[in-house]
């Protein structure tokens, strides 16, 4: 109730019970300071000794009586003492109705009888006796708490308590009444019954639950605001209690189910004193403190609300944004954000779970600078002590601290154990450093260094590692990088991606085994461009170091030096007409192979009539390139080369819809045929050097393209039609497509001559026979979603030339985020025989290939049992008759810790370079990681690695 309510009305029951009492001269009574009544039966002056004890007297309720005059109702002494009441005897009971029972208690003896009366709103006053102390004979004392003996077989234990249960709670102590603390503490719970009980209570206090969706620990929680000081102030203060005592309208004081209220300041207690000028507030007895960032209970709690100072003996506390929760002796708040602890321990556990506890005999939070410290603090992970340390420093929350990193460790059959100590340095908001020794059982150590900045204009990175001596390469090893992204104007930007290392096999040797060697080349790039609507310039350069030992010099990329690009382009709002221009210079040179210089410009004009049902999209372009070769290695070549070609096509297609139902469930069903036309005028293009241009791999989407080369260098001759079509099948209540059907073909009229055969380098880039087949590959995909979980995809490519599938996929994928993760799958692909692929045979000459693809790769993770889950994948491949990515593990997780076994059986590069020697063996590596959510992370970075070779795993911050 409204403190200024209960005041009136516990003055006016007041004055109502002094009036009654002034009609019986009996009574003589007096309000103490806790609220309570202390009534002497003070009789006439020659009245005899009281009657003898023990009696109480309690009248059955009647008929309601007003609430505003509550009575006690007793029977008053005589002037002649009445005969003492026999055991028998029942006590003479008033007529007078009452609301309540109401118990009164004598006592014989000279002294004064002492009676409490205790007064409630809309009760009626209860009168009970002051029970005087125990005395204890001299040389008799006893042992305070529990003291239990063997009974016999069948009584049990025979246990008696002496004073107050010193636990609350009952447990084993021996004669002396001493706790049985055998055994190891290792295993004794961090935090009692009892107190699990309390945070269960703490728990209750907030809004939202500080542990809902726990399992997501990664998940983006919503930040918690604190109530201004200024609101604090302007809220009015609401206080329940049964008892309530006022001195000076300035310090109140209440007694039994004592609950205040002001803005989000909540205080449960069984006695409280506040002072409204000093804003201080004690109380005691089942304190239960909460607000908005924080949640306390304890046996006494002494607040200044000022201030928001307080101190809190024998405390439970939950912070809910961590979230964490703990226990302490003495908790100190000093101020809003600091609070300092003594005998505390805490965990991110959800109330119920102690699996890890860090204990501290001292720990300080400071929430305004996000950081915390701990003295003589130890960590428990299921009862067992696993680390030590005399002083600690961490975050509170996702602001940097300096200090060590959790540290890394695994096994690798290539380097042995390998450990990893990052150090942070927060050298300022925004730079920070990584420095990270590294140690490999046998290769030696390895620094690294990873320094990160941040600018009004700029981002980046700058990282660099350096091994001094490798013991199995007996040489230094180093590698560095740079990336860059700049801002310097709106529209003007940059982009450096700067990469270096010692050598070939940096990446295979020194990376950790679960990292991936994704690439044959290293490429470094550097590009500065200026974007507006309808406009794009762009300058860059391009450099490639080669990371595979089986690549030569002569195989490498070419590097670029400058490439400038201008492209523009415009779309009239009121009549269907596209312009635009592309324009490109680039200036290629290799150390083995010709050179030259680049020039192309392709002007284009389209007509593009479009609707909700169908598009007709007529083009026309010009593509003219001219080159200037240097350097070139067969003579009789021309060094001026210039290529001009018109391209003209027609991209059309319409959409047909139908309402249909199957078995009852409503779906829309459509049917999108498309016609592609494109021609290209034949022209001889051998003596044109190959600077970067590639066949495109042949898919669906390959059909409708103007050109099958990438790149500038190779413009495909073309007459010809695509015919393709597609279906679908959407649901109508769900919105789910279970079935899409694609099909397409492309139809010559007339034969491809032009190829990647180049005159410049004939070794390299071979003739090859012009293709005279009438059709392309057949081509059909289909795919669909059967239900929210499960999804398929299958396609393939049907040679009509040689009768034979050219390519093949089957994928079956479900996705029960994030705990049930299956896929299965199959890929085939024929040697193309325009694929180029070149290794260094036993005697060191150059041969050039294509190899067949066929791998089949399952992956999976699942639950086990309770909290485990099996995690792997096999990848096994067909043509290289074994298996080149394997790996095991399982995985437990809860709301409060993660644990990872895995191991790793794989070739290495076997996934990014198309030939494998038969005789390569595989490598094994074993690694362990445990993850206490919300503290740190100890072991290999497993997660990243999971993320990258199981399909559809994610981690915890992906599922917001």
């Amino acid at each position: 109730m409204n403190y200024r309510f209960y005041t009136i009305s516990s003055a006016l029951m007041f004055i109502t019970g002094l009036a009654s009492a002034a009609n019986n001269s009996a009574w003589n009574c007096e309000q103490t300071k806790n609220g309570e009544w202390t009534c002497l039966n003070q009789g006439p002056a020659n009245a005899p000794e009281p009657p003898q004890p023990a009696q109480t007297v309690k009248t059955a309720p009647a008929e309601p009586a007003n609430p505003a005059k509550p009575e006690i109702v007793a029977q008053p002494p005589a002037a002649v003492a009445p005969a003492p009441l026999q055991q028998s005897q029942k006590p003479e009971l008033s007529k007078e109705p009452v609301k309540e029972a109401v118990k009164v208690v004598e006592k014989s003896g000279t002294e004064p009888q002492k009676l409490r009366v205790k007064v409630g709103e809309n009760q009626m006053p209860e009168v009970e006796k002051v029970e005087p102390k125990t005395q204890v004979a001299a040389g008799g004392s006893r042992t305070q708490g529990w003291t239990c003996k063997a009974g016999d077989a069948k009584s049990g234990w025979d246990c008696n308590l002496v004073g107050a249960d010193p636990r609350g709670e009952a447990h084993i102590v021996d004669e002396n009444g001493v706790a049985d603390v055998a055994g190891s503490l290792w295993f004794a719970p961090a935090f009692s019954h009892r107190q699990e009980r309390d945070f269960q209570t703490l728990r209750a206090e907030f809004d939202r639950d500080p542990w809902q969706s726990c399992e997501v620990w990664g998940k983006r929680k919503p930040k918690i605001k604190a109530t201004s000081k200024e609101a604090r102030d302007a809220a009015t203060t609401e206080i329940n209690a049964d008892f309530s005592e006022v001195f000076d309208g300035e310090v109140l004081n209440f007694a039994g189910n004592v609950d205040m209220n002001r803005a989000d300041q909540h205080l449960v207690a069984d006695k409280a004193s506040y002072d409204t000028v000093a804003e201080t507030l004690d109380a005691q007895g089942g304190v239960l403190y909460s607000e908005d960032q924080l949640a306390m209970s304890s046996e006494t709690l002494s607040l200044n609300m000022g201030k928001d100072e307080a101190r809190l003996r024998k405390a439970q506390f939950i912070v809910p944004q961590a979230p964490f929760r703990g226990s302490a002796d003495v908790v100190y708040r000093d101020s809003k954000s600091l609070s300092r602890y003594n005998e505390a321990a805490f965990t991110s556990c959800a109330p119920g779970n102690q699996d890890w506890v860090v204990h501290a005999a001292r720990l300080k939070i400071n929430r305004e600078s996000g950081q915390g410290s701990a003295k003589n603090a130890w960590l428990e992970f299921k009862g067992v002590p696993v680390l030590y340390t005399p002083y600690i420093s961490f975050p509170t929350d996702n602001r940097r601290l300096s200090g060590f990193l959790a540290p890394t460790w695994g096994s690798t059959q290539r380097n042995g154990f390998d450990a990893s100590l990052p150090f942070y340095w927060n050298i300022a908001p925004n730079f920070d450093d990584i420095v990270t020794p590294r140690y490999m059982s046998k290769r030696g150590e390895q620094i690294r260094n990873k320094f990160r900045y941040l600018t009004d204009m700029s981002r980046g990175t700058f990282a660099a590692e350096y091994m001094p001596h490798d013991q199995l390469a007996n040489k230094a090893r180093y590698s560095a990088s740079l990336k860059d992204q700049t801002l310097w104007l709106p529209g003007l930007s940059s982009l450096l991606d700067l990469n270096y290392v010692s050598d070939k096999t940096y990446f295979n040797d020194l990376n950790n085994a679960l990292g991936f060697q994704n690439t044959s080349y290293l490429p470094s790039t550097g590009m500065l461009t200026y974007a507006r609507t309808g406009m794009y310039l762009s300058a860059a350069g391009y450099h490639y170091q080669s990371v595979d030992k089986t690549i030569t010099d002569d195989l490498l990329p070419y590097d670029v030096l400058p490439r400038i690009g201008m492209n523009f382009s415009h779309a009239f709002d009121d009549f269907p007409l596209t312009l635009a221009l592309d324009n490109q210079y680039s200036y290629f040179s290799h150390k083995t192979l010709v050179n030259g210089q680049r020039f192309n410009v392709a002007p284009s004009v389209s007509f593009p009539l479009e609707s909700s049902e169908g598009f007709f999209i007529p083009k026309i372009s010009a593509l003219y390139s001219q080159y200037q070769l240097s350097n070139q290695t067969v003579a009789g070549l021309p060094s001026s080369i210039s290529r001009t070609l018109p391209v003209f096509s027609v991209d059309s297609g319409i959409v047909f819809e139908k309402d249909m139902q199957i078995s009852g469930t409503p779906y829309v069903n459509t049917l999108e045929p498309r016609l592609f036309y494109l021609y290209i005028p034949r022209k001889d293009q051998s003596n044109i050097p190959i600077f970067d241009t590639a066949l495109f791999d042949t898919n669906f989407y390959s059909l409708f393209r103007e050109n099958r080369f990438s790149g500038y260098d190779r413009i495909q001759d073309a007459n010809q039609i695509t015919l393709a079509a597609s279906s679908r099948f959407i649901d109508s209540t769900t919105g789910l497509e279970p079935l899409k059907l694609t099909l397409g073909q492309i139809l010559y009229f007339e034969d491809r001559t032009v190829d990647l055969f180049d005159r410049n380098n004939p070794t390299l880039r071979p003739f090859a026979q012009p293709q005279t087949s009438s059709t392309s590959n057949f081509i059909g995909e289909l795919s669909g979603q059967v239900s929210r979980h499960l999804r398929y995809t299958t396609g393939a490519q049907w040679d009509p030339e040689l009768n034979s599938l050219s390519r093949g996929q089957f994928a079956l994928k479900y996705r029960m985020q994030p705990n049930q993760i299956l896929n299965i799958g199959y890929r085939y692909r024929r040697a193309n025989p325009q694929d180029v692929v070149q290794t260094v045979n036993q005697n060191n000459t150059t041969q050039v290939f294509s190899q067949t693809i066929s791998q089949t790769d399952v992956s999976f993770r699942w639950p086990l049992f309770g909290e485990w889950f099996g995690l792997g994948r096999w990848q096994y491949s067909l043509n290289f008759d074994k298996t080149t990515e394997s790996f095991i593990g399982i995985e437990k997780e809860n709301c409060c810790w993660r644990f990872r076994v895995l191991g790793r059986r794989f070739i290495n590069g076997a996934n990014t370079i198309a030939f494998v020697d038969p005789s390569t063996k595989p490598e094994t590596a074993f690694f362990v990681q445990l993850e206490l959510k919300g503290l740190s992370s100890f072991g290999d970075h497993v997660d990243t690695f999971l993320q990258t070779n199981l399909d559809g795993y994610r981690k915890d911050n992906f599922f917001e």
